[in-house]
């Protein structure tokens, strides 16, 4: 309620204002019964009566180019509220006045269109925000609202261009953006089966931000699909230095490469390189399983053991304890039984990916976080490490 008092005083400052000017035109008897209507809305603000308040003021707001303030301060109280069509009733009424200068009605329409955007009325968000656009004091504000309705819409064409254009007039560049839009582009027309169009996307959004890791990711994934595996290498490895907080998403693919070129020994050496920098558990894992096919049981298990001491992790441990008991029955098997059933349930039911910029999780990488609508903020979560004392 206290946040909602907050928000209601812009609409009383505007009030009183609008009925010192009356006052000030010489209209006393008028501005007497106004004052009274201005003082009785201030009690409701006081008394918590915010629905109370609103009608006060709203009762006083005979709309001209005095009172398009209190007019704007009120619809924009109302979308605050979650109360849209009232809102966009308010502000949809502002603009057909005819005793509106330019500017309040060129503001009359940026608050309708975010009115709109809230509803999820594009289309006719769309319609407002492109007139805005022509005007020089809200081309930047415009734009940026395009290019979000374009986003919600999957245009991806629009969205660059427009992405372009504010960059063009000195407004936020968002070359990250427009490289993931690049992305998205190339994705439409890899799942069309136009593969030569989906890498010159690709080849765009790395011209347009050189560290963006998910086109090359794609680029591997259709080098592979093209088996160019020399090609995949090259990709998916290049994501590992561009951000190596995506590097878990190619390790399989890059295994199965090079498995298929014959060249395991080249992948245990790139694995040892890369483990150098970082030794998260999925890194040790897949050492492990490479140990497993090519130095046998006995080194993964050894290696492990050296690892965990040093970098524990519960997906390390759970291999560990899986090597254990490929080994048979023995002392202490049903306890590790159960340390496998028990590691294994967290590490399924553990979220996967989290968002760097609010925190939102989620089990499947999405590139746009749902949340926060940030590009790119949403990665691989680190590994569970296990705590070790001293």
């Amino acid at each position: 309620m206290l946040e909602l008092l907050w928000l209601l005083l812009p609409v009383a400052a505007a009030s009183g204002w609008w009925v010192a000017r009356r006052e000030y035109t010489g209209r006393r008897r008028r501005t007497t019964v106004r004052n009274a209507e201005y003082f009785k809305g201030l009690n409701y603000l006081i008394e918590d009566k915010p629905d109370q308040a609103i009608e006060v003021f709203t009762r006083m707001a005979g709309v001209d180019r005095n009172t398009a303030e209190i007019h704007l301060a009120l619809g924009n109280l109302f979308r605050r509220r979650g109360e849209v069509d009232r809102a966009i009733h308010v502000h949809a009424n502002l603009i057909t006045r005819s005793s509106l200068t330019a500017e309040q009605r060129r503001r009359a329409m940026l608050e309708l269109g975010e009115d709109y955007l809230r509803a999820g009325l594009f289309d006719r968000a769309e319609e407002l925000f492109r007139e805005l656009v022509e005007q020089p004091d809200h081309t930047q504000v415009a734009l940026a609202r395009l290019i979000h309705i374009f986003q919600q819409e999957k245009d991806w064409r629009q969205a660059i261009t427009h992405c372009d254009r504010l960059k063009e007039i000195g407004g936020e560049s968002k070359q990250r953006e427009t490289a993931h839009f690049c992305c998205e582009l190339a994705e439409e027309a890899a799942a069309g089966g136009q593969d030569e169009e989906a890498r010159s996307w690709l080849r765009e959004a790395l011209t347009r931000d050189p560290d963006c890791a998910r086109a090359n990711l794609l680029l591997g994934r259709l080098a592979m699909r093209a088996g160019d595996y020399r090609a995949a290498i090259v990709a998916f490895q290049a994501v590992e230095r561009q951000d190596r907080g995506y590097f878990p998403e190619v390790i399989t693919p890059l295994s199965s490469c090079y498995d298929a070129l014959g060249q395991l020994d080249q992948w245990g050496a790139y694995l040892r390189e890369v483990q150098q920098r970082d030794h998260g558990g999925r890194i040790t894992d897949a050492l492990v399983d490479w140990l497993l096919r090519q130095e046998g049981e006995e080194a993964a298990f050894r290696f492990l053991e050296r690892e965990l001491q040093e970098y524990p992790t519960l997906l390390g441990l759970r291999r560990l304890v899986e090597i254990q008991l490929g080994r048979g029955m023995g002392a202490g098997y049903a306890d590790l039984h159960v340390l496998h059933c028990v590691s294994a349930q967290m590490l399924n039911s553990a979220a996967r990916y989290r968002c760097a910029n609010c925190g939102f999780i989620v089990k499947s990488l999405p590139w746009c976080c749902p949340s926060c609508q940030q590009w790119n903020t949403i990665k691989p979560m680190p590994d569970l490490v296990m705590k070790t004392s001293g």
